[in-house]
């Protein structure tokens, strides 16, 4: 019997707590779900529509639905749905039934029809009296206006009635309501407790009647209602008058002045507050705002700001964006004292206030999402070089979902490598092998992407949605990889783990960068408004004829001319007008090895070909042995003459290694180092030589027909299609 009757207090103490002591109990179950169990149990649905970033549906989640005596009125009366207005079946409900702001609150019958609805936050015992009448036929817009009509003028009624308008559409008869009702009060009526919603929600500011009446005759609203309450409706009043006097920026169609400054001081003097404090911390705030020095003022707002509420320290933040147009120095000071106070508000409030401080700095934000399919949760490392300088990053992500906000003003290639147990691989050597990939920062922009990441595997990058930098970047690292790429992608990922020597495999790097050079070339052709086209067409420029790129660079439209890459391009492209194919090449006269002097136009009638290369270019070096081949297959038909420039101002030093490196190499033909008599012939000036190996091919009439730029470069095939 004892244990039996421990067991009964037991049970008796959980149950309050499990049963009773909790808030809404929102159901995990479609919308059909939802109908078919309040069928069931004859009730209506309530949905709450809500989303991740809205701030409202927060508060409304922590600080009202988890109420007690919420949860006691909504768990009796409805079956409970929360609905992300963004996600799976919530996308389709928030179209149906047309919801437009967040949060909205929609009561449906079990059959799916529309019973009630409203939005936006209020306080718990303010929401469940909203919802309960809005339900109640009494109270529905019908029965509020048939109420009316017949004569009823109840507190409760007029401020339902009047509220019904303003929702509706009808502000101003809305507004008429609540006048003709105020006018028709006594003045002993007009201070009581139940009219105190003329207030609260119909006196809009200090400068509406019923404000001028409240602080005319406070003493009796006091006696009526209770000072905290007054006094917190008459700061309000107040607050909202000094708010465009503390702010930057200056509010059109509003008086900011000395003299309406001093009238206002006069009315918070006379309305002696209780709670006033606040209030003289933004005077001393619009004191120095007023003398409209904006350093002074951003100072005073440092010192100020702890002492303020989170509301006031936004409503001054917000303004800060009024002061792009100022000097650098105020800007910056702008942006720091934004960055310290970002903390203020949450959600779109937060990110408002971030897009400013970020426009102050002259900077954009950079948002990159990406839905993992193979982990939960980890950490990722962000590394970029900015500025010459490397930069890491550590992230993490959670839910599958990598979320990565970044702020610049350059635009930057980068890397992500995750870092989880689950995808690392041991190597050989006693490290850890993790999947990686790379993206694009791009101030301004946005990029979404599915990850399909596996261990020891290299990822599959798929472009969602986003901006076109970003795009084009997925689009031809990833989308257009060519099995080349990908074999060797793999092979690289393989050969780490695996602990051997990349260098081992030649052909299958030749083939890969064959293929990734095909491929880039005719994604720059086939992509002239393309900023990564542009990039490209900069950074591999030696791959095409010049002719050739000067034409792709006409075809790209101004602002991506303009940019930093635009302006190389036209540069190298300006540079080398009179040396491209198809112009006749510049006349020389050089000593070779032997103390012969060659001269091109004693060469006149057949192809000469020009090999500029050093004996410290290692790819010019192991261009070498090909070269010979080519000299014994081509030597009848074409004069072959190496142009060797050396990295020393010791002549003698230059010679030594010029000397050597022919012997070495084994080259017979003719070779003249540029080095000797540079002062009177310069044949890399001559021929516009910026990067080595650089191989010259020109007709028997002089005309320059192929500029051969790269170790990579077969000189053969070009000699095939020319000599041949």
């Amino acid at each position: 019997m004892k244990i039996k009757l421990v067991l009964f207090w037991m049970i008796a103490a959980i149950l309050p707590l499990s049963s009773f002591a909790q808030g809404v109990d929102f159901k995990e179950l479609t919308m059909q779900e939802a109908l078919t169990l309040a069928e069931k149990e004859k009730k209506m649905v309530f949905v709450d529509f809500y989303t991740t970033w809205c701030g409202p549906c927060k508060m409304m989640s922590s600080e009202v639905f988890t109420r007690e005596q919420v949860g006691a009125y909504f768990n009796r009366e409805f079956v409970n749905l929360k609905v992300d207005a963004e996600k799976g079946e919530g996308v389709e409900l928030a179209k149906k039934y047309q919801v437009k702001a967040y949060p909205t609150f929609v009561v449906l019958k079990a059959d799916g029809t529309e019973v009630y609805r409203t939005s936006g936050a209020r306080p718990a015992e303010e929401f469940v009296d909203k919802i309960r009448k809005g339900i109640d036929p009494k109270w529905s817009p019908e029965g509020l206006t048939r109420r009316y009509k017949k004569g009823e003028r109840t507190p409760e009624l007029v401020n339902e009635y009047a509220l019904l308008q303003m929702e509706t559409g009808n502000g101003e008869l809305g507004n008429q309501v609540v006048r003709e009702y105020f006018d028709r009060l006594s003045d002993k009526r007009r201070v009581k407790p139940e009219n105190f919603f003329l207030y609260t929600r119909y006196a809009l500011n200090y400068r509406d009647p019923k404000a001028d009446y409240m602080f005319a005759n406070k003493d009796r609203f006091v006696k009526e209602n209770g000072r905290e309450k007054v006094d917190s409706l008459l700061y309000g009043w107040l607050r909202q008058q000094v708010m465009p006097f503390v702010s930057a920026r200056i509010i059109s169609g509003m008086e900011v002045n000395e003299g309406e400054w001093i009238r206002l001081k006069e009315k918070i003097r006379d309305a002696a507050l209780s709670n006033g404090e606040g209030l003289v911390e933004l005077g001393e705030i619009a004191e120095v705002r007023l003398k409209n020095n904006m350093k002074d003022y951003l100072n005073i707002c440092r010192k100020k700001f702890p002492q303020l509420e989170e509301r006031d320290r936004f409503s001054i933040l917000v303004g800060f964006g009024f002061l792009k147009e100022q000097d650098e120095e105020i800007r910056q000071i702008a942006a720091d004292l934004l960055r310290d106070n970002l903390n203020v508000a949450e959600g779109l409030n937060n990110r408002v206030l971030y897009s400013i401080m970020l426009e102050l700095e002259g900077k954009k934000e950079f948002r990159l999402r990406a839905a993992i399919d193979a982990v939960k949760k980890g950490k990722v490392i962000v590394s970029y070089f900015s500025k010459e300088k490397f930069v890491q990053e550590e992230h993490e992500f959670d839910n599958h979902v990598l979320d990565i906000s970044m702020a610049g003003k350059d635009t930057l290639s980068a890397g992500v490598r995750f870092l989880c147990d689950e995808l690392a691989t041991p190597t050989a050597r006693g490290t850890k092998q993790n999947p990686h990939f790379s993206f694009m920062i791009v101030p301004g922009e946005f990029a979404v992407l599915k990850l399909g990441l596996e261990k020891g595997k290299v990822p599959v990058v798929k472009w969602e949605r986003g901006g076109s930098v970003s795009r084009d970047f997925v689009r031809l690292n990833y989308d257009l990889l060519t099995p080349e790429e990908a074999g060797y992608n793999q092979l690289m990922v393989d050969n780490v783990i695996q602990g051997g020597d990349i260098r081992d495999y030649p052909r299958e790097f030749q083939r890969s960068f064959d293929a990734n050079k095909r491929k880039t070339m005719e994604f720059i052709r086939g992509n002239p408004d393309s900023y990564i086209a542009l990039v490209k067409l900069a950074e591999h420029y030696i791959w095409f004829d010049e002719n050739e790129a000067e034409d792709i660079y006409s075809r790209f439209p101004e602002n991506l001319k303009g940019n930093p890459y635009g302006r190389v391009i036209a540069q190298r492209l300006e540079r080398s007008r009179d040396f491209r194919t198809g112009r006749p090449a510049k006349n020389f006269e050089k000593k070779d090895m032997n103390g012969k002097t060659v001269s091109l136009e004693k060469l006149r009638g057949k192809y000469v070909l020009l090999d500029f290369w050093g004996s410290w270019c290692g790819p010019c070096r192991e261009s070498h042995p090909h070269l010979k081949e080519l000299y014994e297959k081509y030597k009848k038909q074409v004069i072959f003459i190496n142009v060797a420039q050396e990295n020393t101002r010791d002549l003698n030093e230059a010679r030594k290694l010029w000397r050597t490196a022919v012997k070495e190499d084994g080259m017979t033909w003719t070779q003249i180092l540029n080095n000797e008599g540079r002062e009177t012939c310069d044949m890399i000036r001559l021929f516009n030589i910026s990067s080595f190996p650089t191989k010259v091919l020109i007709d028997p009439n002089g005309i320059v027909v192929a500029r051969m730029v790269g170790g990579m470069v077969d000189a053969g095939e070009v000699l095939e299609k020319m000599v041949d």
